[in-house]
């Protein structure tokens, strides 16, 4: 694409965006970022302009398909330097960790004629396209969140307590927040409500447990706070795009190839 910016399509390695900010647009799916102790879900038709690290962690749906680009933090290309101050844009868009938000018609526009162009010789033409992407993002009103301190808290208190279950108002009170701004609050600052966030934590939480793990399916289930098989399986399929036996079985093969490759590579 660029000497300092990479275009990918679908899922990509956490190598690449060690030192950098990511921009993406999910076009179908979920994909779930772990940022220290904090996770994001990142939906269809919403943006996530994110600065990673090292201890980044993305996750993907089964079904999972989008859009990234990847800006290396120490941007030195003056390729276009006289029609757009990159610096200033990468200021304004890595202000803050992370900023999620719903792609407005232009920017879902031009990222869907941006995956239309991939993969064709058309390359100024999707740099063109590029360039004109990340000048509307630098012009992305994006509105703070004030009670960001105390929704960070809610999101990390759901995050660590999967196996249970907690309404507005339990939240509300443990927190000592008003429910109507709690639930607003959250939407803008992670970008889901409340609800969705527990249930994608949960079901990513199972989905790692049986990849990781020879966890029953039932057991897991437990393990992420659903008692009912049948609700847990429909959870899980919402999610993550199959059902639970489907992807433990598939997880097992994989495994299964991984470990006779490694058994081959080291034979004497």
């Amino acid at each position: 694409m660029f000497p300092d910016i990479k275009l990918m399509i679908g899922r990509h390695d956490t190598d690449f965006v060690s030192n950098g900010t990511e921009i993406s647009f999910c076009i179908s799916g979920i994909c779930e970022y772990s940022v220290g102790q904090k996770y994001y879900y990142l939906k269809a038709r919403n943006c996530i302009v994110l600065r990673s690290s090292s201890d980044t962690a993305i996750s993907y749906s089964s079904d999972y398909c989008g859009i990234t680009l990847l800006i290396d933090s120490q941007f030195k290309s003056t390729a276009f330097s006289e029609i757009l101050d990159m610096q200033d844009i990468m200021r304004k868009m890595s202000h803050g960790e992370s900023c999620i938000f719903s792609a407005d018609e232009k920017i879902e526009k031009l990222f869907s004629e941006i995956y239309k162009e991939q993969g064709t010789s058309k390359a100024a033409i999707l740099r063109i396209k590029v360039l004109e992407l990340l000048m509307l993002l630098s012009e992305q009103k994006t509105s703070h969140c004030e009670q960001q301190e105390i929704i960070e808290q809610v999101g990390a208190f759901i995050c660590r307590n999967v196996s249970d279950h907690y309404t507005i108002s339990e939240l509300s009170e443990m927190f000592g927040i008003n429910p109507t701004t709690l639930k607003s609050a959250f939407k803008q600052y992670y970008g889901c409500p409340v609800y969705a966030y527990a249930k994608n934590r949960k079901m990513f939480r199972a989905a790692e447990l049986m990849s990781i793990s020879d966890m029953r399916i039932i057991d897991i289930a437990e393990e992420v706070g659903y008692c009912n098989a049948s609700k847990f399986s429909c959870a899980f399929r919402e999610v993550i795009g199959v059902n639970p036996k489907y992807f433990q079985t598939e997880h097992k093969k994989l495994n299964t190839r991984q470990n006779c490759f490694i058994s081959e590579n080291f034979a004497y």
